[in-house]
């Protein structure tokens, strides 16, 4: 009986315009729960607009990382109007044309590693050329033999001679 008169207080309070509590709730709207928790429309909207959002930022940091002056937020001095005009004109570039000179950056890359590795390589078969004729002539003296298959002494000299004036 306790009870019943509580709930009957409360009633009455209620009816009055007295809350019993200090912020008024909101009604529940199951309708919007349902579209929430299992509407996939709803969820590609939220989808969309988290990658949207996170495009922008990957874009605002690399803005920030090409060009270190657009964080700065503090105004020249009012004699340098140069330098203010500089900033006037300086456009800030849009998505694609960033991407498009970081493309041409890239390329331009790898087109001084291309010309690099092939002057390398060009050296490098130079140089073997040389070693092999280098080797060869050395080959020929040292194989010459007489009639009766002895070694050609006056050849075997001669290199030993080469060696020793390249040593001075």
């Amino acid at each position: 009986m306790h009870m019943v008169m509580m709930r009957s207080e409360m009633r009455g309070r209620i009816q009055e315009g007295e809350s019993t509590t200090a912020s008024p709730k909101r009604a529940f709207d199951k309708k919007k729960w349902r579209e929430r928790k299992y509407s996939k429309t709803f969820k590609l909207q939220q989808w969309e607009e988290r990658t949207r959002k996170a495009a922008l930022r990957r874009y605002r940091k690399e803005l920030r990382k090409t060009d270190p002056s657009l964080l700065q937020k503090d105004l020249p001095e009012q004699g340098n109007s140069k330098m203010i005009t500089n900033q006037v004109k300086k456009k800030k570039l849009t998505a694609y044309q960033a991407a498009e000179l970081e493309f041409q950056r890239k390329k331009e890359e790898k087109k001084q590693k291309r010309e690099m590795a092939l002057k390398k390589q060009a050296e490098r078969e130079e140089a073997l050329q040389r070693y092999r004729t280098k080797k060869m002539e050395r080959y020929k003296k040292l194989s010459k033999k007489t009639v009766r298959g002895q070694p050609v002494m006056g050849e075997r000299m001669k290199l030993l001679l080469e060696k020793i004036q390249q040593q001075v």
